[in-house]
């Protein structure tokens, strides 16, 4: 006599079984944990973040030029420049440098004409012009991610741009195979 063996016909499609699995273990949370942002990467946020700075921290120059007082430029034109001296209210800038004081605005470098100790302006700028203020993108203390927000690498970016080294995060699941049978 042979004993009958029972076969697996009736399989769950994965779909299905993944439902069943987490509506089991929904209640479950996992203890939270600190890790560096660097790490984070797939990880699940316990809480909020908030931005510890702002971005950019200062303000900066948008374009390659002349950061320049609004005002001292007011009228210039191609056929009449306004003569401006190099020093504390005038200093030539790269995209991305930090606006002297004093400052408010940029004027592009294909509207300046530069000779030795000054420069020739030819066109106007008003304030705040070709300059990216602080805080454009990210305003210190404003909620980047929401509790329970998986972390992904361009969030990684924004929050290492936000001054955030670690965040808490829950703990990943340890979990145990017991296979059966032969």
């Amino acid at each position: 006599m042979t004993a009958k063996r029972q076969t697996y016909r009736n399989l769950k499609p994965l779909g299905e079984a993944q439902e069943i699995f987490f509506s089991r273990f929904k209640n479950l949370h996992m203890e939270p944990e600190v890790v560096p942002v660097r790490q984070a990467l797939g990880r699940l946020l316990v809480g909020p973040v908030k931005a510890v700075r702002s971005v950019p921290a200062y303000n900066a120059a948008a374009v390659d030029g002349i950061a320049v007082r609004a005002a001292a430029t007011f009228s210039a034109l191609p056929e009449t420049p306004v003569r401006l001296e190099m020093g504390e209210q005038v200093a030539q800038v790269n995209t991305g440098d930090p606006l002297p004081e004093r400052t408010d605005a940029v004027v592009m470098i294909e509207k300046v004409e530069l000779t030795p100790g000054s420069c020739d302006i030819r066109e106007s700028v008003y304030p705040w012009q070709n300059v990216r203020k602080t805080g454009e993108d990210i305003i210190k203390g404003e909620i980047l991610l929401p509790a329970h927000h998986r972390i992904r690498s361009y969030d990684q970016g924004a929050l290492l741009a936000a001054g955030i080294l670690s965040v808490q995060v829950f703990r990943k699941p340890r979990v145990l195979i017991i296979p059966t049978g032969d």
